[in-house]
């Protein structure tokens, strides 16, 4: 056999032998031929999911068949899937496709993933043509504006539409972009051209939607977004804007029928679900509003994080909903990587900000809201949120300035002039702080938090009738509302109409009979009424089913004291202190409840020790200052005052209190360095000037006074504060008529307990005695206070008038029965009165305080009236030890130590307080004594 011959017949087995070995894999390849083919129809048809299916199985069959690489690489794509879609893309150029034949999608596909540096890089227009060519230019261009480089981004888009001047393909891209640029003159033109270029393209009248939309001209976008839906029924971003711009013009019904259809036919749509929140959210359908914001925060989420992060609309609809579901850190994820890659977005800056104040970072809101401002000075969210922001830091005067500008803007904004009117308060301007609260509260009456302070407001002022229509304004608006019918309870109580405030509690419990807050005021109205058995009966019960409630411990507390059961009441009120350490609340009263039983000691111990649980506390370590000045330690209580004006920083509110103290301690320059603190916070700080005032009194310096005045009325020319000054410094000059005058005066514009009080004190410098009475009758009867009733009963007492002064004392005693003053002075009522239960009402107020010497000296004189010479005798010398200064006391003393013969001692007394000329009320009954007694 020749060799040539062999060598064929060994070429041929061998090709018999590939013949065999190839058959199984002619076979695969047919099978991933079909798959393909049915992949490829599928996905023509739009049913990308169907051809990813039979794509995969084709690749499953041929691993290398390149062509099924490249179409599951695109249905990938249309679906989303962005990593697999770029795996599959990866696999297609190994494999060896040409770069050029998958540019488009490729190019589409990194633009998706937000990677625009690597579409630079690795999609370049070199070889291309036609639409291909006209994409990638549009891409690049895209990519290069989002990198910041403008200039090439304008150039590129020109080299788009230079390779195919009948595209309308860049001027898609083109437009938005000079729209950003805020080149509207040019983004018009633009869209004249592409309209001309394409009439009936459906994409092209969105866009000149759009443009309209953007420039206001809302009917002729409305116009322009119907004629895209016209030409295509199934455009999902004209249908998206045009409800968008119903749900913008308030016609929610129209709004609904694109909603219904996007619901139906985009299903995987987030910016139609938000729309669908929008609306329900003016039907105050709250359900509707949860389920559509969880729907949006649903669809997003399970996007690929790199799609959604190259979309800004995306990234915004993500931080909306999750801030409307209360997911604040998913919120702040997104926003912040929209700031970050979207610095121009200003509300995306706006909501950021909105969540930093709401969570009282105020710094973090400043830096976020600035930059908006610069951009538009005018913005009236920015300008709320910087307002609250510098509220936040007690920083007023800049607040009320953007918040003036804000509501100036917004005019009839709730959040606003709410906002404006804690600034104004906090700078010292109540009135106008008041009448902005006023007007938040009469745009938004359900606002719970508005309503609460001003009653608190009217009610410190002692204007219970406009409580009293805010809180019933309150129940009106939401008859849910148990806290307002609550407080509406409290304010009848304090207004002195215990039914009406039994009424209240009962309603309110009727609907939950656990609601504490109205249980434990139904015992304190129990207690009004003179039903104290009934009222602790109501409080032990709670106390069974509550035994770890400082509440109720503390009510029972509040309860003995009332009654007089003194050492019950300390209990209770340690107690509840100790069962709740983080409130002061039980620890404060128990201060002030042994400070008010003469135990200077145990109150400064109970005060230490609250101190020290709360050292940041101001108003905790308030109370330790003055229990230190009680117990007699004034070195310690102006060290207290001191540190406290290091706690206060800047805050110039603070500062002020602060300052009352020192001053009320009698540290005026102590009060001087508190008033400059608060004017470096807050220029001409008005509350400030306000105390300036009293320091310049207190050194007897009435012409610093006089100055501080007139800065204080440059500033608030039509503040209260400027009346009642005029009346304090013409009292501290002995004019006696102005200071009437200007009381008059201020009670005439700010009718109150305090402007009366101030008028009483005026007319009674100007012995006046009867005037006074009648002012604080009249205030009585306008509005009901405790401290002008005590101060009526007072002057009543000075007059002689007994008999007018013990209702006034029953009165208040039957709302504090154990006020250990108001017993004494009632004893000394009854007594002059001829009431034989003096000595025993005497006796109870010095169980409550055996050690005060005018308690004391009271029971004793009471005793001594009676004819029991004896039993007043040990009680005078006790008074006389502990008290040796007091004149009165003195006198008491002679009178008893006359009349059981004691006359050498009696003189030496009487002697002793008529040496100096004091005058005291029984100064010409101790004259006639002494001139009875002789030498």
């Amino acid at each position: 056999m020749p060799i040539a011959s062999r060598a064929t017949r060994l070429r041929q087995g061998l090709a018999v032998v590939a013949f065999a070995f190839s058959l199984p894999v002619l076979a695969d390849a047919g099978k991933a031929a079909a798959y393909y083919e049915d992949g490829l129809a599928r996905f023509e048809k739009g049913d990308t999911a169907g051809a990813v299916i039979q794509l995969k199985n084709a690749i499953q069959q041929n691993q290398k068949m390149l062509s099924a690489h490249v179409l599951l690489g695109r249905a990938l794509l249309a679906q989303t899937e962005l990593p697999a879609a770029e795996a599959a893309f990866s696999e297609a150029l190994k494999l060896g496709v040409s770069p050029t034949e998958i540019a488009v999608p490729r190019g589409q596909l990194l633009m998706a993933l937000g990677r625009t540096k690597d579409v630079l890089r690795d999609i370049q227009p070199d070889g291309l043509r036609g639409a291909a060519l006209v994409e990638i230019l549009s891409l690049r261009a895209a990519a290069y504006a989002d990198e910041g480089d403008f200039k090439a981004a304008a150039r590129t888009y020109q080299a788009a539409i230079e390779a195919d001047p009948a595209s309308a393909r860049p001027y898609l891209s083109w437009v938005p972009f000079l729209l950003a640029q805020g080149e509207f003159t040019a983004a018009r033109d633009a869209v004249a051209r592409v309209v001309d270029l394409a009439p009936n393209d459906a994409r092209v009248w969105n866009l000149s939607a759009s443009l309209r939309h953007t420039q206001g001209n809302l009917d002729a976008a409305l116009a322009d977004y119907d004629r895209a839906l016209k030409l295509d029924p199934a455009h999902v971003d004209a249908r998206v804007a045009r409800a968008s711009l119903l749900v913008d013009l308030k016609r929610d019904a129209d709004a609904a029928k694109d909603l219904t259809y996007l619901a139906e036919h985009a299903k995987s749509e987030p910016r139609s679900a938000y729309l669908r929140a929008v609306v329900a959210g003016r039907k105050g359908d709250a359900v509707a509003v949860q389920a559509a914001l969880s729907e949006v925060a649903r669809l997003v989420d399970t996007l690929p994080p790199e799609y959604v992060n190259a979309r800004e609309q995306l990234m915004m609809l993500g931080a909306l909903a999750h801030h409307g579901l209360n997911a604040t850190e998913k919120a702040k994820g997104f926003l912040d990587g929209l700031i970050s890659r979207y610095p121009r977005n200003l509300g995306a800056r706006r909501l950021l900000a909105s969540i930093y104040i709401d969570e009282g970072d105020s710094a973090r809101t400043l830096t976020t809201i600035e930059p908006v401002l610069r951009v538009r000075p005018d913005d009236p969210q920015a300008l709320l949120l910087m307002g609250r922001a510098h509220l936040a830091s007690k920083r007023y005067l800049r607040a009320t300035h953007y918040l003036e500008r804000a509501a100036e803007a917004m005019q009839g904004d709730a959040q606003v002039q709410a906002a404006l009117g804690y600034s104004l308060l906090g700078g010292g301007q109540a009135e106008a702080g008041i009448a902005s609260l006023e007007k938040s509260f009469a745009a938004n009456p359900r606002d719970g938090a508005v309503g609460m302070v001003l009653t608190s407001l009217y009610m410190r002022r002692g204007d219970t009738a406009k409580a009293m229509a805010v809180a019933q304004a309150l129940v009106k608006e939401r008859e849910d509302n148990l806290s307002a019918l609550n407080l509406l309870g409290a304010i009848r109580a304090a207004s002195g109409d215990v039914a009406g405030a039994r009424q209240a509690y009962e309603q309110v419990l009727q609907r939950d009979p656990g609601f504490v807050p109205s249980l434990l005021n139904l015992a304190r109205v129990d207690a009004e009424e003179g039903k104290p058995d009934v009222a602790r009966q109501r409080l032990m019960r709670l106390f069974d089913t509550r035994k770890d409630d400082a509440r109720v411990m503390y009510e029972l507390g509040l309860l003995a004291q009332r009654e007089g059961n003194m050492v019950e009441a300390i209990d209770w009120l340690r107690k509840a202190a100790a069962k709740q350490p983080d409130e002061p609340r039980a620890a404060l009263a128990l201060v002030e409840l042994l400070a008010a039983t003469r135990q200077p000691s145990a109150a400064l111990n109970a005060a230490k020790e609250v101190g020290l649980r709360h050292p940041g506390n101001l108003q905790v370590q308030a109370v330790l200052g003055q229990a230190y000045l009680a117990a007699g330690d004034a070195t310690a209580a102006r060290q207290t005052f001191r540190d406290m004006t290091r706690l206060a920083e800047f805050d110039p509110d603070a500062q002020v209190r602060i300052g009352q103290l020192q001053l009320s301690a009698g540290y005026p320059d102590d009060a001087e360095y508190n008033i400059q603190k608060a004017l470096t916070a807050v220029k001409a700080y008005p509350p400030a000037l306000s105390l300036a005032v009293d320091v310049a009194l207190a050194r007897g310096d009435v012409a610093a006074a006089r100055t501080a005045l007139a800065e204080l009325q440059r500033v608030q020319p039509d503040g209260s504060a400027v009346a009642s000054h005029e009346a304090t410094i013409a009292l501290a000059s002995g004019d006696t008529r102005r200071a009437v005058e200007a009381a008059r005066r201020l009670y005439q514009q700010w009718p109150g307990p305090q402007a009366a009080l101030a008028l009483a004190r005026a007319q009674f410098a100007g012995k006046d005695i009867d005037g006074a009475i009648d002012a604080l009758r009249a205030e009585l009867k306008r509005a009901p206070a405790m401290d002008v009733r005590r101060a009526l009963a007072e002057l009543l007492m000075q007059r002689g008038r007994w008999a007018d002064a013990r209702p006034h004392y029953e009165t208040l005693l039957a709302s504090n029965a154990a006020n250990i003053d108001l017993l004494n002075n009632y004893a000394l009522v009854l007594l002059e009165l001829g009431d034989t239960s003096a000595a025993r009402v005497a006796e109870k107020a010095r169980a409550l305080a055996p050690q005060d010497p005018l308690v004391t000296d009271t029971l004793g004189w009471i005793k001594l009236r009676n004819g029991d010479v004896d039993g007043a005798l040990g009680l005078l010398r006790d008074a006389r030890l502990r008290a040796p200064q007091n004149p009165e006391i003195r006198y008491h003393l002679a009178e008893a130590l006359a009349r059981s013969g004691r006359a050498a001692e009696a003189i030496k007394e009487l002697d002793a307080v008529l040496a100096d000329g004091s005058a005291f009320a029984g100064v010409d009954a101790a004259r006639r004594l002494r001139q009875q007694l002789g030498k």
